[in-house]
C-alpha cells in the first residue's frame, strides 16, 4: 500500500503543497516591480505666485491717455 493513499497523508500533502504554492506566488509578485496603472488624472489649478506680480499704479487706471479715444 502507498502512503499517499492514507487519508491523514493526503490532507497533509495537500496542505502543504497549498502552502508551497502561496509562498511561491507570493515571493514571485514581490519580485515584479510595480505596473503603472491608469488612474483618472488629478486637474489642480496652481496658485498664483502673488511675489512675482508688480502692483499697478491706481493713477494709471483712472488717467486718459492723450491721443487714445475715449
Amino acid at each position: 500500500m502507498f502512503p499517499t493513499a492514507h487519508p491523514d497523508i493526503m490532507g497533509q500533502l495537500a496542505t502543504e503543497r497549498a502552502a508551497g504554492l502561496r509562498a511561491a506566488a507570493q515571493r514571485y509578485r514581490m519580485s515584479r516591480p510595480v505596473l503603472a496603472r491608469w488612474r483618472p488624472a488629478l486637474f489642480r489649478e496652481p496658485a498664483g505666485d502673488l511675489s512675482r506680480v508688480s502692483p499697478l499704479p491706481a493713477e494709471a487706471d483712472a488717467t486718459p491717455t492723450a491721443g487714445r479715444a475715449a
